[in-house]
């Protein structure tokens, strides 16, 4: 899922790294990286009666998707979902890390949809409509986000798109974008050389 986070933030850049293959890395990279060590490490742990699952493995068949969550948290309730591992019923969220919260306090819709996608994928495992919230590691903080119809058809859209373009071998071509200062791939994709945009 983290396709579709690359695909909307720029899809020359996920042109790059997912057709191209290449890849470069930066501070901001590098940063993420760390923060994600924990999250990939597969392990389990409870605090305050909730317990947390990290590196969970999900997928949509519908959607044709698949990936990992950085954090799955469950919290007890009769209503909920009920999982054969605690023997129990819980509420589900998904957790999605993030290095730094965005300047206008929300996210960004790259992020969104990639916590959309993983969202639709926990529901259709478990069966359930689970809530799902970005984790921003410079505040150390949860924030809730809710999603609305307008996400949806844009996931539908841009998952359409990474098809087309994968079984073609497509790289999208530049956008003029605000991104670029900031991209670890902007030496390799040189998005002011041609001066030609999409």
């Amino acid at each position: 899922m983290r396709q579709i986070q690359h695909y909307a933030y720029c899809p020359h850049r996920w042109g790059l790294i997912h057709i191209g293959c290449d890849w470069s890395e930066n501070a901001f990279v590098n940063r993420a990286t760390l923060l994600h060590a924990r999250a990939d490490s597969k392990t389990s742990s409870m605090l305050r009666g909730k317990y947390t699952e990290h590196a969970v493995q999900v997928y949509h068949d519908g959607l044709e998707l698949y990936g990992v969550l950085d954090c799955l948290q469950l919290t007890p309730d009769e209503n909920g979902c009920y999982l054969e591992k605690y023997g129990k019923r819980f509420r589900l969220t998904v957790v999605e890390y993030k290095p730094k919260l965005p300047k206008r306090s929300e996210a960004s819709l790259a992020d969104r949809l990639q916590l959309l996608a993983q969202k639709l994928c926990t529901d259709f495992v478990f069966r359930t409509d689970c809530e799902a919230c970005m984790y921003y590691a410079d505040v150390r903080r949860r924030v809730p986000v809710v999603f609305c119809e307008e996400d949806m058809r844009t996931l539908e859209r841009i998952i359409g798109d990474i098809r087309r373009c994968t079984s073609e071998a497509f790289i999208p071509p530049v956008q003029k974008s605000q991104y670029c200062s900031g991209c670890s791939m902007k030496d390799i994709c040189l998005p002011k050389a041609g001066k030609t945009y999409a």
